[in-house]
């Protein structure tokens, strides 16, 4: 048997819709839907109060500094993107504060993350300065006085605040910390501007037991992580917190969301694709075993067990 032999093809054996309805089935026997998967996760967070909590917890805002409104945007990006698909986003918003944000659930990781990263908040830049220039353009420009021309002139090029969060369920290979804040910087440390951040959280590396929990951070990070494995969830006392958990329980979600979910833990073309890149990995380094080289770079354990069990199917 030759080295290329000896490792599994990833061939399909049978339908999307079995595996769906098998997960389905799994999710049935759970208590609380896993946010860390795309339906779960804007069932938890894509609500005002819930994402105005976060969002404060996430930058730290105190007192007068707090956000206390945000409008949820239509999640689809308008910009031309270099892909076969559109870029659509988990949460957009912006915020009484005028901040433009982007938060995102990441489960898998992506051979080129970083890049992702980059490419998806561009085109999520130029669909928030694209926004923000309307204001300039509801006047016609006869009726434009020379002092709002001006004005006009001074904000062309200047961009809002725009900010990505990733919550990611993998290690972050250049972040040492389960929370890091990116910017754009030159050699020496000098921030180019404050207007664009990327903040990353690495969630196998935030290990905060219950009694360690004390801000609002913490909370919505110790929620994320945990609901997915655990029968019971505290709502620390706070009723925007106890309003989004209710929203991932099982018994009372609607089955539109439930098959949502079950469709989000299925392998999809993309994941099919990277499970190939490993593949051909596993066969560049001389390794029969795939599904070591699936755990090393982290893809989810739901993930894996379905690759055994397809993997098992193809052997009866």
């Amino acid at each position: 048997m030759t080295q290329e032999s000896s490792v599994p093809e990833f061939v399909i054996t049978n339908s999307r819709e079995f595996w769906e309805q098998k997960t389905y089935e799994e999710i049935k026997k759970r208590t609380y839907l896993d946010p860390l998967y795309d339906a779960a996760f804007k069932a938890f967070l894509n609500d005002e109060q819930a994402l105005i909590s976060f969002l404060n917890g996430v930058f730290q805002f105190e007192g007068e500094n707090r956000i206390t409104s945000v409008t949820i945007k239509n999640t689809e990006i308008n910009i031309i993107f270099p892909q076969v698909k559109t870029c659509r986003l988990d949460i957009r918003a912006t915020t009484s504060n005028g901040y433009s944000i982007n938060v995102e659930m990441q489960k898998a990781k992506h051979s080129r993350f970083i890049e992702r990263i980059l490419l998806q908040h561009s085109a999520f830049m130029l669909q928030s300065k694209y926004e923000w220039d309307q204001e300039f353009l509801k006047q016609p420009t006869k009726d434009l006085t020379d002092e709002e021309r001006s004005r006009r002139e001074a904000s062309r090029y200047e961009i809002p605040p725009t900010f990505a969060i990733w919550v990611c369920d993998f290690p972050l290979e250049k972040q040492d910390e389960y929370r890091g804040t990116w910017a754009i910087r030159s050699e020496k440390g000098l921030t180019i501007t404050e207007k664009v951040k990327y903040i990353l959280y690495d969630l196998t590396r935030f290990n905060k037991t219950l009694d360690d929990v004390q801000t609002d951070e913490d909370r919505w990070l110790y929620l994320l992580k945990n609901a997915g494995s655990s029968n019971e969830l505290p709502d620390f006392d706070d009723n925007v917190i106890a309003q989004a958990i209710k929203r991932l329980l099982v018994k009372t979600a609607s089955e539109k969301l439930l098959k949502e979910q079950a469709k989000n833990m299925v392998l999809t073309e993309e994941e099919l694709d990277y499970l190939a890149s490993l593949k051909v990995r596993a066969r560049d380094e001389g390794r029969a075993d795939v599904i070591s080289v699936m755990q090393d770079v982290g893809l989810p354990p739901e993930k894996i067990a379905e690759v055994k069990a397809r993997l098992d199917a193809l052997k009866k």
